[in-house]
């Protein structure tokens, strides 16, 4: 994204949602500073414990294949793959992320975080490079890689038809938290948006919101 439309998404947020953009504020200002943890050794996983569990409840009733759009380091990934069966491909062109440029993921953690699964295939690329020539069959697919409406809304349309009939869709960020995230966390307008759009949608059922995940399945 450049500086014209991140000026323009901003503007958005805050006609749209005002304390939402205070909260994307505090986070531009938290990046600029440097007040943002240090990477741990292992890398860096924002999904709650709650998401990881819902996230795992799928990941082990996938027969074909589990697609993850946005891998970070692999510590999520991580999580799937002690329950699951199926083969896992991680998508990430390894750039900063949408909503904190000095969050960035790493190729090496996530070899290492995924070392143990012998069905983990890794994609440093673009989703939307990477979808062009897809052949492998998949059930169950996590989208949480570029969170601006445009971007997570373009995986969907690109990934879903090629998602199996009665398979999942998570998209994470999608919904609030207030419980298990100290200071709570609103989620991001780009999945928030389009999973309101797709509770609508004939083509999905909508099975639930754990923390900000929010699940579907293909009809």
């Amino acid at each position: 994204m450049n500086l014209k439309e991140k000026i323009i998404d901003k503007i958005d947020i805050l006609k749209r949602n005002p304390r939402l953009f205070a909260h994307v504020i505090k986070n531009v200002v938290k990046t600029r500073l440097g007040l943002f943890p240090k990477t741990p050794k292992e890398g860096n996983r924002f999904s709650t414990d709650l998401e990881v569990k819902t996230l795992q409840k799928y990941a082990c009733i996938a027969r074909v294949g589990i697609v993850e759009v946005g891998v970070l380091d692999g510590l999520t990934t991580r999580e799937m793959a002690k329950v699951a069966q199926a083969p896992i491909y991680g998508i990430d062109p390894i750039i900063p992320d949408s909503m904190n440029e000095r969050l960035i993921g790493n190729e090496e953690k996530i070899k290492q975080n995924l070392n143990f699964y012998p069905k983990f295939y890794f994609f440093k690329d673009y989703s939307f490079n990477v979808v062009k020539n897809w052949r492998q069959p998949f059930d169950f697919i996590f989208i949480d890689g570029d969170h601006t409406y445009e971007a997570v809304r373009q995986d969907f349309l690109q990934w879903f038809p090629l998602l199996q009939s009665g398979g999942t869709v998570a998209f994470h960020d999608s919904a609030p938290v207030t419980s298990t995230i100290p200071g709570g966390f609103i989620g991001w307008p780009g999945p928030i948006k389009l999973v309101a759009e797709l509770k609508n949608s004939p083509a999905l059922e909508f099975l639930e919101v754990q923390d900000s995940l929010s699940v579907f399945r293909k009809k």
